[in-house]
């Protein structure tokens, strides 16, 4: 019963901390998935922003592109505007020359007037003025290219940057639809988690109450063992005394051997013939030289073939019938007639008879070759030397 009660303490108390365990480990699995899911959140809500700037950052830049657009239109005006107005300069200027060829000729050939220097200084101040308007239509012509270039290359650049800028919309694209994903599966582990955090908590539920139900078990083990153990003290508080009184009632035995050895020897004189009925009656006890007084001694008839059979003609055993001999209250014992040669064993029962009416039951504890002891295990009627024993 220890033993069980051990084993069901052990296996309580090692699913308590199973139970536990398993709690200890959802709640550490739901706080780490509860702390990536907030860190995904915060990453998706920088990434979030970064896509904001991003596209800010391309708008801004179209609208850059699309003013640089509008300048290079105009930049390309302007320089068709000053090839026109270069072509116009070189048409006047070839002009200039053909009529300057013209004057030379008319000059050569025509007589030269007195004011020849004056006209020259015009032609030479026209000559230089139509240089410098050429020389100013190709710096200007030398800047709209250099600009043209810039802005050429300003386009490419922000070509790249708006190709740039594209790519890491799609990237950031993807890693929005990958952080989805991500925080999609993670609701559903969050569910599932729910799930078995629900289950667990049923399964604790009943671990619990199936608890209550081995405490009470437990409780009431611990009552009957309680009362077993006072039972078992009463009963070895009897055993106790049912072993004084068994001393008791050796040593009482051990005292009355010498009687019960002198009365077995003549029962055995008697017995071998030695001694008649008549004879035997007509002894007294006679008082030996110390003072102790003998017993009369028994007279024992003999017994016919039926008496002294065990066996019944069908073969069935026969128990032996014998007489009390002597009664020790103190003890609860008595001393009967019947012994090792009438086939009586330790641990035998018989009933006391009294005009064919039982009164008591009694257990031999020792045996002798004609007599034994037995113990007095009930007694209704109290028993008389002289009763039947069978």
């Amino acid at each position: 019963m220890e033993n069980k009660t051990k084993f069901i303490t052990i296996g309580l108390i090692g699913g308590l901390v199973v139970c536990f365990f398993l709690f200890i480990q959802t709640l550490n699995s739901k706080q780490l998935i509860l702390r990536e899911r907030d860190d995904l959140k915060e990453e998706n809500i920088t990434l979030n922003s970064k896509l904001d700037k991003l596209e800010k950052g391309i708008r801004e830049y179209e609208n850059k592109i699309g003013l640089l657009n509008k300048e290079l239109d105009e930049v390309s005006r302007e320089k068709q505007e000053v090839e026109r107005k270069y072509e116009l300069a070189s048409k006047d200027k070839e002009k200039m020359l053909e009529r300057l060829k013209l004057k030379q000729v008319e000059t050569q050939v025509a007589p030269q007037p007195q004011d020849t220097d004056a006209y020259w200084a015009g032609i030479l101040k026209a000559k230089t003025d139509l240089e410098l308007q050429l020389g100013n239509l190709r710096s200007d012509l030398r800047s709209a290219q250099i600009t043209n270039e810039q802005l050429q290359r300003e386009k490419s650049t922000l070509e790249l940057d708006m190709n740039n800028l594209r790519r890491e919309n799609e990237d950031l694209k993807r890693q929005l639809e990958y952080n989805q994903k991500i925080m999609d599966s993670i609701t559903q582990e969050l569910v599932r988690e729910k799930n078995d955090k629900t289950k667990i908590q049923e399964i604790l539920k009943s671990i619990k109450s199936e608890n209550a139900v081995l405490m009470r078990q437990l409780k009431s083990l611990n009552e009957r063992k309680i009362n077993l153990e006072k039972k078992l003290q009463g009963l070895q508080e009897k055993n106790a005394a049912i072993e004084q009184k068994f001393n008791d009632m050796q040593t009482m035995l051990t005292d009355k051997l010498p009687q019960i050895n002198d009365l077995e020897e003549q029962i055995d004189a008697i017995r071998s013939g030695g001694q008649t009925g008549a004879e035997a009656e007509t002894q007294t006890a006679q008082p030996d030289e110390k003072g102790a007084v003998e017993l009369p001694t028994i007279v024992v008839q003999p017994q016919t073939a039926a008496e002294t059979s065990t066996w019944s003609s069908e073969g069935i055993p026969i128990k032996p019938t014998g007489t009390v001999l002597e009664i020790n209250r103190e003890n609860k014992f008595v001393i009967i007639d019947l012994g090792q040669d009438a086939g009586i064993k330790i641990g035998d029962t018989f009933k006391v008879y009294r005009q064919d009416a039982p009164i008591a039951t009694i257990e031999v504890v020792q045996v002798r070759r004609g007599i034994c002891a037995c113990y007095i295990k009930e007694e209704i009627t109290p028993i008389e030397a002289g009763d039947t024993v069978r």
